[in-house]
């Protein structure tokens, strides 16, 4: 541990004296995860480039409907199940390095320029142009508006309150797991620890009269950027509560309250995100071995490990007229 400290420190080093393009809050999630969620991480400098990467034993077919096929790779991202790429530099300075690397590496969610790159699970970005909620509301075409209102309705059985972290305990974990089950490409599930000790934002919903814990969201504001990272609620409470969207626009509104410029609502669960308004930002995944042979056979079948994407175009403002994808 006193090892990666000392890389850590020496990341955040190099980032305050402009060496490094990566965000302070990036470095202390990374040396926060080393703790709790250790999975043999190794960090790359050359030049003015970082390379993040860690061991997993994965389906390498993740995205196709077939048998698996689990090996371990290395995985070239950070630790955490976010959209957040796991390299920072010049783009050809990275492909470089990533070629001098041993055995079987996997880039998730790269942004476009790897030659021979593949589709991953695409990012949903809210880009926030409203001065209120009811702004918000009042900009979307009648459908839309109609599905927000009636899950408002809804909601209104919810109390919505901001919990401490030192206050999340098993019956929220709980929930998380519950979603973690229910995911369709999980990579890695994270201890309870996490919750308790990253700095960031924790929203439960309880139902006003009863008192039962249905959900909770957790949320990072980073400057002008307002993160939705992880949430816990079981299936069964989705319908009644219109619980999903109901968490999804609790952060529509912290968003618009505080004039962030943008929401980056992750990954999954697209029709949902499209729907509330956000584009869909398309990312890549980058498949190389250093065993030439091997090599030359992956990569002319990283199109059938891609991901295949949310194909229903929503038009949800009025004055929208290009489709939901938005290239970033």
């Amino acid at each position: 541990m006193q090892k990666y400290n000392s890389i850590i420190s020496g990341i955040s080093e190099e980032a305050s004296n402009g060496n490094l393009p990566i965000d302070p809050e990036l470095i202390n999630l990374l040396g926060l995860l080393e703790k709790i969620n250790p999975c043999d991480q190794n960090y790359i400098f050359h030049l003015d480039s970082l390379i993040i990467s860690y061991s997993l034993e994965l389906n390498i077919l993740n995205f196709i409907n077939t048998f698996p096929i689990r090996l371990k790779v290395r995985i070239i991202g950070f630790p955490i199940s976010i959209c957040e790429k796991g390299y920072f530099g010049s783009q050809e300075n990275i492909e470089t390095i990533i070629k001098t690397m041993k055995g079987l590496k996997i880039v998730l969610n790269a942004d476009s320029g790897f030659k021979k790159a593949g589709r991953t699970l695409s990012t949903f970005i809210f880009f926030n142009r409203f001065s209120s909620f009811d702004d918000y509301l009042q900009n979307m075409r009648s459908s839309y508006r109609r599905r927000m209102t009636k899950a408002i309705k809804k909601g209104e059985a919810i109390q919505v309150s901001a919990l401490n972290r030192r206050d999340f305990c098993q019956k929220h974990y709980d929930l998380y797991l519950s979603v973690m089950k229910r995911t369709n490409n999980p990579l890695e599930t994270l201890a309870l620890e996490f919750f308790t000790q990253y700095d960031s934002e924790l929203y439960e919903f309880i139902d006003k009269n009863s008192h039962q814990l249905l959900g909770f969201i957790q949320v990072k504001q980073m400057k002008e950027e307002l993160y939705f990272l992880f949430c816990g609620f079981h299936k069964e409470e989705n319908e009644h509560y219109d619980l999903y969207y109901n968490m999804l626009l609790k952060i529509i509104k912290l968003g618009i309250e505080r004039k962030v410029k943008v929401i980056h609502f992750g990954q999954t669960s697209e029709e949902s995100k499209l729907k509330i308004g956000c584009k869909e930002v398309e990312k890549y995944l980058f498949i190389h071995h250093s065993n030439s042979f091997i090599n030359m056979i992956l990569q002319s079948l990283v199109i059938g490990f891609s991901y295949k994407p949310y194909k229903v175009p929503h038009h949800v403002f009025k004055d929208e007229k290009n489709d939901s994808r938005r290239q970033v």
